[in-house]
């Protein structure tokens, strides 16, 4: 039986249109954008807005499914309770960090790391994207209910061709306009180890070198910068370069990384969050020091490494759309059936 479901969010990015697009498939969706404002007065008055929206509104829908635990959680996991409403809370990541010398996370924040606790104390369900995310979410809110499902990267299984060659291509990916993003990504680990190896190409993509010109001083020759591009030209970098770093400080998931290791390259990531979890290969998970990392791509080119791995059949059978829509509605379902026998 079709739901009413308000999906409530921040930005509507890609992992969010996503799972709109999975909940519009069997259920009627609304959606509710609360502003990503900055400041306490401007925060406060999205408050109010989303609180008389919820007050004049909430009696016609059956769930509310959020997307990130922060100040736009609260309201709706509350008017749930009371309204006796299902809730669902998904947490990306930010919402379970905190890396103070970079004001990285919800709980470099007393008051959004309140709201993100009570909401996943309070919701039916956290939907943790890794098992990284899950393990913090159960070590800060002992009474959340918990279920693992993986985020997703939404691409056709014929889409990774066999047959290009590869280069002596280093990629990694971000959207990079801020310096805290900077270094979260791990670009300044990145510059380094390109400096030291000199004889293969580097390339960051997605970085906004005008905003961020003050950290890209003294750039070695062999690294290459591009701004944000389209996908399908993305692509193209992907099945071109051999190896993928991903030298996070922070990362719940990883969706670049994934989608690279779908097109064949192979990955080389930090010990950090759920990035271990997508890669499964021991050997390419290192401690974010610029010469280990440099020490492991060189092994890779001078091939006294091989890892010998299907690493698109990995992706496409672990972390497909296919399987996150089956899961979400396999909950959501299970949910409600046990409302329902209540």
């Amino acid at each position: 039986m079709k739901k009413n479901i308000l999906l409530v969010y921040t930005n509507f990015s890609t992992f969010v249109k996503t799972d709109f697009d999975i909940l519009s498939a069997e259920h009627h969706v609304e959606k509710y954008q609360y502003m990503p404002v900055k400041g306490l007065y401007r925060n406060a008055l999205e408050f109010i807005k989303q609180f008389f929206y919820l007050a004049f509104h909430i009696w016609k829908f059956n769930a509310v499914y959020i997307w990130f635990a922060d100040y736009h959680s609260f309201l709706p996991v509350l008017f749930a309770q009371i309204f006796r409403k299902r809730s669902f809370v998904v947490i990306g990541g930010y919402d379970v960090a905190r890396i103070r010398h970079l004001k990285y996370g919800v709980f470099t924040s007393k008051l959004r790391g309140f709201f993100s606790f009570y909401s996943m104390n309070h919701c039916a369900v956290n939907l943790t994207v890794s098992k990284y995310v899950d393990r913090k979410v159960k070590w800060i809110a002992q009474k959340a209910n918990t279920e693992l499902i993986y985020n997703c990267v939404t691409l056709n299984k014929n889409a990774a061709k066999e047959g290009i060659e590869k280069e002596n291509l280093i990629v990694t990916v971000g959207i990079i306009e801020k310096e805290q993003t900077f270094y979260i990504k791990g670009i300044d680990t990145f510059i380094d180890v390109a400096r030291q190896l000199p004889q293969y190409q580097f390339l960051v993509i997605g970085l906004n070198s005008e905003k961020l010109a003050h950290l890209l001083n003294n750039l070695p020759g062999n690294l290459m910068i591009k701004g944000k591009i389209d996908h399908s030209e993305l692509v193209t970098y992907y099945q071109k370069a051999k190896i993928y770093c991903q030298l996070s400080r922070s990362e719940s998931f990883g969706v670049a990384l994934a989608e690279a290791m779908y097109f064949g390259c192979i990955p080389i990531v930090t010990n950090v969050g759920g990035l271990p979890e997508i890669v499964n290969n021991a050997r390419l998970v290192v401690k974010r020091d610029s010469n280990l990392i440099r020490i492991t791509i060189d092994k890779i080119f001078k091939k006294a490494f091989e890892p010998n791995t299907d690493f698109p059949e990995i992706i496409y059978s672990r972390f497909s759309l296919k399987q996150r829509s089956y899961f979400i509605h396999k909950l959501i379902e299970q949910i409600f059936k046990k409302t329902s026998q209540l």
